[in-house]
């Protein structure tokens, strides 16, 4: 990747920014442990996140069947109703808004995310991030959803930059699938479901533990390039002196 192409870097919200995943794992945990109170919490939760991720998985390809026949768009109203009530209820990825600070110095910083335009805006007012965030795509702005191409070319459209000068970060292969079929990267992150074989499988161009990692892969990057550039130049300059 040649990070000084790269002008602008779109994040998912859901298992990318938002710890939404943990959320429903606990969840479900400590309803379960109202039948089964002898198991305690951690091990409860570990029991039930592989069929919550099989769960997840399924679900997003029944959004996206009903994103073909224009559905979508009232389920994502009825996502922003559940992710907000009195206020956005997911709690941020550890160390994300400081990142999404630090990369905005850089670069253009969007969401492409399937949720509803409520819960985008409460996810953003939340943790402080209307600022940082340039462009928003959500469910009820584009006709398709991940992993179609479309929200990622509406926005970077909309920001003038071409695609292949995005990146595209989230944590499914929906994820993935969007960035490649739009010219993007894509960079797959761990805190989602979707599992580091199965992130492989679907061959995204990089997988990072957390969005707190990108900017150090951004600066390998740009390293990489330089001693790239300089090991021309001194292979130059040695055909020179022969």
């Amino acid at each position: 990747m040649d990070a000084e192409k790269i002008k602008l870097i779109v994040f998912d919200i859901d298992g990318t920014l938002a710890e939404t995943d943990d959320y429903y794992v606990n969840k479900t945990a400590v309803l379960l442990r109202k039948v089964l109170p002898f198991v305690k919490q951690d091990s409860m939760e570990k029991a039930v996140r592989l069929p919550i991720m099989a769960g997840e998985t399924i679900l997003h390809s029944v959004y996206r069947l009903l994103d073909h026949v224009g559905l979508d768009k009232v389920i994502s109203k009825v996502h922003s109703k559940f992710s907000v009530k009195k206020e956005y209820k997911y709690q941020a990825v550890a160390g994300m808004k400081e990142t999404l600070v630090t990369l905005s110095k850089n670069y253009i910083i969007g969401i492409i995310t399937s949720g509803g335009y409520r819960s985008t805006e409460a996810f953003l007012e939340k943790f402080n991030l209307k600022k940082t965030v340039s462009y928003v795509i959500s469910a009820e702005d584009c006709q398709f959803i991940k992993p179609h191409p479309m929200p990622l070319i509406k926005i970077s459209e909309a920001a003038n930059v071409l695609p292949e000068n995005c990146i595209l970060v989230g944590d499914t292969v929906f994820d993935i699938l969007c960035a490649k079929r739009a010219g993007a990267y894509s960079v797959a992150v761990k805190t989602g479901f979707d599992t580091e074989r199965f992130l492989k499988f679907h061959k995204a161009d990089f997988i990072l533990n957390s969005v707190n990692e990108l900017p150090t892969l951004l600066a390998s990057c740009r390293q990489d390039k330089l001693s790239k550039n300089e090991t021309g130049k001194n292979a130059e300059k040695s055909k020179d002196l022969v």
